[in-house]
């Protein structure tokens, strides 16, 4: 049966009602009775794999957008560049994703 918080613990059922002394902070180290540890703990490293994926794909559509002109050479340039950026940003993307797990599993 539920007490009607969603803030509640799981299991516990009751709040703590002792007061949290001032500049005692959870992020001090001392969690309150009742408070936890939001997760994820630790946020992944930034990368730049996102916005090298997004130039990939500009360059992809600026090949279609020149297509209209008839230009064959500019647009196989353009494709290949596009598709070979997306390319490697997918991979690495991955393989980013991939070490960051295997560093949470450890």
């Amino acid at each position: 049966m539920s007490n009607g918080s969603e803030f509640s613990t799981p299991g516990g059922g009751t709040k703590s009602t002792a007061p949290v002394p001032p500049g005692n902070t959870p992020i001090g180290g001392t969690i309150p009775k009742g408070w936890h540890k939001p997760l994820p703990e630790h946020l992944p490293k930034p990368g730049y794999w996102p916005a090298i994926m997004a130039m990939g794909i500009t360059f992809i559509l600026w090949s279609l957008a020149v297509g209209f002109n008839e230009v064959v050479s500019t647009i196989i340039i353009l494709f290949l560049v596009g598709l070979s950026l997306f390319t490697v940003a997918l991979i690495g993307w991955i393989g980013d994703l991939r070490n960051e797990r295997k560093d949470q599993n450890e």
